[in-house]
């Protein structure tokens, strides 16, 4: 038994294996991000190429030109899904990578997008992370807004004029 480098601590011919082999379809935007992280720990560049979205061009040749390098892939953590279920056409996964590469590791953090079309999802894009980036739920404040610290003063002339 392979364990697969998913994550998801299932046997790799049971779980992403199926998708890799083109035996099956991810069902959801999170299957197929687990498995695109699958098909770069295996270097699988033609599946990687078959699930980015037509509207790219890209095929296994350039995308093993996009990714020439020494990467080991030693882990994949999904932070967070928006939508991406098998009945939505639409998604977002947020993950982590983590990766070697000789003797110094590293991370991506990014969020992706996908989007199903005749019932197939593709991968369309993402957005890197910064790790040290903190990532805000409520809209920052205009400068004409009034200052959220409570001062009574507007942003720009308060909390906004260091920036």
């Amino acid at each position: 038994m392979t364990i697969c480098p998913c994550g998801s601590g299932s046997d790799f011919d049971s779980c992403c294996g199926p998708y890799l082999r083109g035996e099956r379809r991810a069902p959801t935007a999170e299957a197929l991000m687990r498995s695109r992280y699958t098909a770069y720990a295996r270097n699988d560049m033609e599946y990687l190429a078959r699930t980015w979205h037509p509207s790219k061009g890209l095929d296994a040749k350039r995308i093993q030109r996009m990714n020439a390098g020494e990467l080991e892939w030693v882990g994949l953590e999904i932070k967070a899904t928006e939508a991406g279920g098998a009945e939505d056409t639409e998604g977002t996964v947020e993950f982590v990578a983590r990766y070697r590469l000789g003797d110094q590791e590293g991370q991506i953090r990014e969020i992706s997008r996908f989007r199903k079309e005749k019932g197939v999802w593709y991968y369309l894009n993402g957005r890197v992370v910064n790790p040290n980036q903190v990532m805000n739920e409520t809209p920052r404040p205009g400068r004409n807004d009034p200052c959220p610290c409570g001062s009574g003063k507007k942003y720009k002339k308060c909390c906004g004029k260091a920036e």
